[in-house]
């Protein structure tokens, strides 16, 4: 599987990671934080010619902002995530990437269950109702900068990253 992912700024993902620790026993995966939006996983077998056509999309993007507003339970994956609202240069990312490969996407990246988040907690035999509760708590709304769109591809210990679009300012 090959994901395209938003890189947040630095500044968010040291901020993400510190609502992280605050859950932190509930993590059944511990590690460190990347700090990104997964906007398509491509499962198709040509790679080459998706990333060149992702490339060719993004070339029509400029750098943009996502505002984090809330922490949610995504218990189909037993993830607990920090969202950002799905609007307007985000949305259009994906959508672009949707339109011209949703037969080769995942059924979680395709169109109508896309919900764009950033992983904070898994734990499929956890309680992460109690920690969604810790982390709302810890929680307030704030706004993430994106310049990089990176191409990973997801591997059996990790990940890697492949390629990657700096997005001009």
């Amino acid at each position: 599987m090959l994901c395209v992912i938003a890189r947040i700024d630095p500044g968010a993902r040291e901020r993400l990671a510190a609502l992280r620790r605050a859950g932190e026993a509930w993590d059944s995966r511990p590690g460190e934080l990347y700090g990104h939006i997964t906007l398509a996983a491509y499962v198709g077998d040509e790679e080459d010619r998706f990333i060149a056509s992702c490339r060719e999309l993004l070339s029509r993007f400029s750098a943009f902002t996502v505002r984090y507003s809330r922490v949610e339970l995504l218990s189909a994956t037993s993830i607990l995530v920090a969202s950002p609202d799905k609007e307007s240069t985000l949305l259009a990312l994906h959508d672009a990437i949707a339109e011209k490969w949703s037969g080769s996407l995942d059924r979680w990246t395709g169109d109508a269950l896309w919900q764009p988040h950033t992983t904070l907690l898994y734990d499929p035999d956890g309680d992460l109702e109690a920690a969604a509760a810790v982390l709302r708590k810890e929680f307030s709304p704030f706004t993430a900068r994106v310049e990089r769109i990176e191409f990973s591809r997801v591997e059996e210990t990790g990940y890697t990253i492949v390629d990657h679009v700096d997005l001009p300012a």
